[in-house]
């Protein structure tokens, strides 16, 4: 058989011309060539160039291409297992993270629940003194917790029960937890008083660091001046001899101001030691009955024989209630039979050597009589 006749043997025309050569395609058709060639040379010399041949298409381009792609797929396969096996893992420790906090969660409920049922902690001071008070009333001394001489500062203990005492004082008791915080409260108020008054504090520091001036400026000292206003004069009698303290002034509008320098409750709180000028004037005013010859204050107030006015200081530290006079004015009325009205006008003015936390104010011996004019009667101070 010639080199021909293998050729178109092992060109079937039964295979497939778009394959490679497949190992049982090659071997049967290297088996048919043995028959053709069998027991002579040119047997072997067909089965060596079959050989040859076999392995040239084993050396073609297509064999390489299936097996990269083999390749890859299986790398492919082994990546998502992988990812397989990770995201089997995240689920596995997020399922075991919210058992663990549904545990945990469950066992704290538990033990709050316990404890608010079974509970034996010993109770809060508020629950002690409610528990206290319960038993007994608190008395105190009021003068402890009086922060001022005002009518405003004295009405605050009002909302105590007041006992006299054997001395001749008076007690402030108190039976529930919240008259108590009031009590503390005015302590605390009265204890920063004093602290400033020894000189210990001062609020007005850092405002004064902050308002320096510099070297070419001038230095800006405390000063205020209070306008009159019409008091409330709700349960005032007018007593013949007695002095009134005037408990509101204007010193936030019109030309009333105060810079450094607190107002509290119709006083002046001196912010630090020093020399003051203080001056002060007040304007009286009668209107007179003429047919029934009788004289009447602004407010109906009593005839008196004169008119007075003081210029006290207040300090908590200082003794006899804390008051000290510092200068005072009396002015004597005028009589006559035609007169329809009376005006009188008091002046007051000096230096005086003041210590911080002092509280300046004004008195008069008839306060129906001030003339409402806020012109008329003002009250201020300046340092020197």
């Amino acid at each position: 058989m010639t080199t021909g006749d293998t050729m178109s043997n092992l060109y079937d025309p039964n295979l497939d011309s778009k394959q490679p050569f497949l190992k049982n395609n090659i071997s049967a058709a290297g088996s048919s060539t043995g028959v053709c060639g069998a027991g002579g040379h040119n047997g072997s010399a067909s089965n060596g160039n079959n050989t040859a041949f076999s392995n040239g298409l084993n050396d073609g381009s297509g064999a390489p291409k299936l097996n990269n792609r083999l390749d890859d797929y299986q790398s492919l396969q082994s990546t998502v297992a992988k990812l397989r096996v990770w995201l089997f893992a995240i689920t596995g420790v997020a399922i075991a993270g919210f058992v663990i906090l549904i545990i945990v969660v469950t066992c704290l409920y538990a033990t709050l629940n316990y404890d608010l049922t079974h509970h034996n902690h010993k109770p809060k001071i508020g629950e002690q003194m409610a528990a206290i008070l319960e038993r007994e009333e608190l008395c105190v001394p009021c003068e402890d917790f009086l922060t001022g001489p005002s009518p405003q500062e004295l009405s605050k203990l009002n909302r105590f029960t007041m006992k006299d005492t054997d001395t001749g004082g008076r007690d402030c008791c108190v039976d529930q937890p919240l008259e108590l915080l009031e009590l503390l409260k005015l302590h605390i108020e009265k204890r920063f008083r004093q602290e400033m008054a020894k000189g210990t504090m001062n609020r007005w520091d850092k405002l004064s660091r902050q308002d320096a001036p510099s070297n070419n400026s001038k230095v800006l000292k405390p000063a205020a001046h209070l306008m009159y206003i019409n008091q409330d004069m709700t349960n005032v009698a007018q007593v013949h001899g007695r002095q009134y303290t005037i408990g509101k002034w204007l010193h936030d509008d019109d030309i009333a101001f105060t810079y450094q320098i607190d107002y509290r409750h119709g006083r002046l709180v001196i912010p630090e030691d020093g020399h003051y000028y203080i001056y002060s004037q007040i304007s009286f005013i009668e209107m007179f009955d003429v047919q029934n010859n009788e004289a009447y204050g602004s407010r109906n107030g009593p005839e008196g024989p004169s008119l007075s006015h003081y210029l006290y200081r207040y300090n908590i530290l200082y003794h006899n209630g804390g008051e000290e006079k510092l200068a005072q004015n009396s002015i004597t009325k005028c009589w006559g039979q035609s007169k329809t009205f009376g005006e009188y006008t008091s002046n007051l003015g000096a230096v005086f050597y003041l210590r911080n936390a002092d509280e300046i104010f004004i008195k008069v011996s008839n306060i129906s009589m001030i003339s409402s004019d806020p012109k008329l009667s003002y009250f201020g101070l300046f340092k020197v």
